[in-house]
């Protein structure tokens, strides 16, 4: 009966831990990435709209050119909020994620989480500036999203921090 009593103790100290890992370890809160949103789509020839709808505390932007509508937030890297895509698809005919300058069908949630614990340590060995961001797209049939360069994007974020 011992065993029983100390397996116990070793599971509710096994949950405490992981608990406190995951609150320790939640997505951070990408402040630079709407400036650095906004300077993309203007270089592209976008006019950019910051709305004041939030869904899961992720602000929306919408750009339009001509007839082209993007609306665009950003996703938790462990894909948490995807729900969010849904939201932004419902008044548009597709959607895609944007991850590293790659245009994604559905988030790649296992490298979206490894490359979050790996820039996280990155910029806190201080070599890199930023986390690399999990980008929503949701576009009318009417523009070629996929199309934009989002590699230039990518390499925005990857600036060094000298």
């Amino acid at each position: 009966m011992n065993y029983s009593g100390a397996f116990r103790w070793s599971i509710a100290a096994v949950l405490l831990l992981t608990i406190g890992w995951k609150i320790a370890s939640q997505p951070e809160t990408q402040h630079y990435l709407k400036a650095d949103l906004i300077k993309f789509f203007e270089r592209n020839h976008f006019n950019v709209v910051v709305t004041d709808e939030v869904v899961n505390y992720t602000p929306i932007i919408r750009a339009t050119r001509a007839s082209c509508h993007l609306q665009i937030a950003t996703l938790i890297p462990d894909g948490s909020n995807t729900d969010l895509i849904r939201h932004l698809a419902a008044g548009t005919d597709r959607s895609f994620v944007v991850f590293r300058g790659t245009v994604y069908a559905q988030q790649p949630v296992f490298w979206t989480v490894l490359d979050y614990f790996w820039s996280k340590f990155l910029r806190e060995l201080g070599l890199i500036e930023h986390i690399t961001p999990v980008i929503s797209v949701a576009v009318n049939s009417s523009c070629n999203g996929e199309g934009l360069p989002w590699g230039e994007l990518e390499r925005g974020f990857r600036r060094d921090p000298r």
